[in-house]
């Protein structure tokens, strides 16, 4: 509507110029039309600059709103899931639903604990990151493949700009990667320990 409303003004001065061109009822002069010529292109000018500031606005906006994202991934082969606010403000009311369910280790759905209310506040690279299931575990069940994350949050900012969004997944790619055990401290802690009592019992 408003592009129709753009072009309708500067068709409607033209053919009124044509119209009174042809009557010959105005006695036009060189001035005349030097002066229609400068209000059609202070229009095109006017329209062009107010769509400029209104992509820049758009632009300055999209750089700083929230964006929360979700994936899963596999680490010390865990598969893993977590989201994120990798925008620049913070982001409310955040409601996370993952389709199809997921089952945790210990036979609980993510839906109905982890993200069975909404978050509250959510601000700028805050990151939830839950542990599912080992993987070998995990991706026996056929139906762990495919997955939607259905995403709904409020701008703190701007609290009428809301957002929902779908990402949709595919975890083939996630079960055949490969996954190299590293030792933490805790883990060298342990060994330590086992190899003094060890030593202590001979």
């Amino acid at each position: 509507m408003r592009n129709l409303f753009r072009i309708i003004i500067p068709t409607l001065l033209i053919l009124l110029f044509i119209i009174l061109h042809i009557v010959g009822k105005v006695d036009w002069k060189e001035t005349d039309y030097l002066s229609f010529g400068m209000i059609v292109l202070t229009y095109f000018y006017v329209v062009f600059t107010w769509e400029m500031l209104k992509r820049i606005e758009t632009q300055n906006y999209l750089e700083k709103r929230p964006y929360i994202i979700g994936d899963f991934h596999k680490q010390r082969r865990v598969v893993k899931f977590y989201m994120k606010n990798v925008g620049k403000t913070p982001a409310t009311n955040v409601k996370i639903e993952l389709i199809p369910d997921v089952i945790t280790f210990q036979g609980k759905s993510l839906n109905d604990t982890l993200f069975k209310n909404p978050i509250a506040f959510f601000p700028p690279e805050k990151k939830i990151d839950t542990a599912i299931n080992a993987a070998k575990d995990f991706f026996t069940e056929s139906e762990n493949r495919d997955f939607q994350i259905k995403i709904e949050y409020e701008d703190s900012l701007k609290s009428n700009n809301k957002f929902s969004e779908i990402i949709r997944l595919n975890l083939n790619h996630l079960e055949e990667e490969n996954d190299l055990l590293l030792k933490t401290t805790t883990d060298l802690v342990n060994s330590i320990d086992k190899l003094t009592n060890e030593i202590k019992n001979n």
